[in-house]
């Protein structure tokens, strides 16, 4: 199994208002996994524009260990409520 724990973003905007717009979007869009942002003005021959990097975080392994086991005790008690269910329709299909 493979899962995603974190991720950076750089994206590219031509006026600061455009590059807080993009850290406000992905604080609404990821508030709980965004960890931090950063806005810098650079320049090239062309111009200036702004740099806008996002990290985000979705997880930690142990957080993912955690989620599996507690999925994993759940699946097993499903499963044993799905069997007795079928035993109870199977003693009451024999008592007919």
């Amino acid at each position: 199994m493979r899962k995603q724990l974190n991720t950076k973003e750089q994206w590219y905007a031509n006026t600061e208002e455009e590059a807080n717009k993009i850290v406000d979007e992905a604080k609404e869009e990821f508030p709980d996994e965004m960890i931090g942002h950063s806005i810098q003005q650079k320049s090239n021959k062309a111009g200036e524009y702004f740099l806008v990097k996002l990290d985000m975080k979705f997880n930690t392994p142990a957080g993912i260990m955690e989620s599996e086991l507690s999925n994993e005790s759940e699946e097993a008690d499903w499963d044993e409520e799905e069997n007795e269910s079928k035993e109870e329709t199977t003693t009451t299909e024999d008592d007919e």
